[in-house]
């Protein structure tokens, strides 16, 4: 394997769905080339601040829902956890006091366009 793949060009490893946050991250093997994998979670990812505000919504955050749950109820996956936190700048996703604030979140049908955005920075 060639340093610094992402995990879905790693034939030995199984492919991610498009929403998964470790897509974010390139994939690397030991010198030693064992089969021992590993993300280089390093990686800061920005949702473009130029969009048009009809592109989010405001909601407010559920007290003592997780984000996986919030995704899923948005979005129908429990994956795209990360891109409520990416958008609300919101470091630990643990972080349950966050319940009763508000929160902007991407309209569903411009989820796909932003990751494509997102993506495109990772190049």
């Amino acid at each position: 394997m060639d340093f610094g793949q992402y995990q879905n060009n790693v034939t030995n490893l199984p492919n991610l769905e498009v929403y998964r946050y470790e897509n974010i991250f390139k994939v690397y093997t030991t010198q030693d080339g064992n089969s021992d994998y590993f993300y280089n979670i390093i990686k800061s990812i920005y949702v473009p601040n130029n969009l048009n505000d009809n592109v989010f919504s405001t909601i407010t955050m559920p007290t003592g829902m997780p984000f996986t749950v919030l995704s899923y109820n948005l979005y129908g996956t429990t994956y795209l956890w990360w891109l409520i936190c990416s958008l609300n700048h919101i470091q630990n996703p643990f972080d349950l006091s966050i319940g009763g604030k508000s929160l902007k979140v991407l309209n569903p049908q411009y989820v796909k366009t932003v990751l494509n955005i997102i993506n495109q920075q990772l190049q």
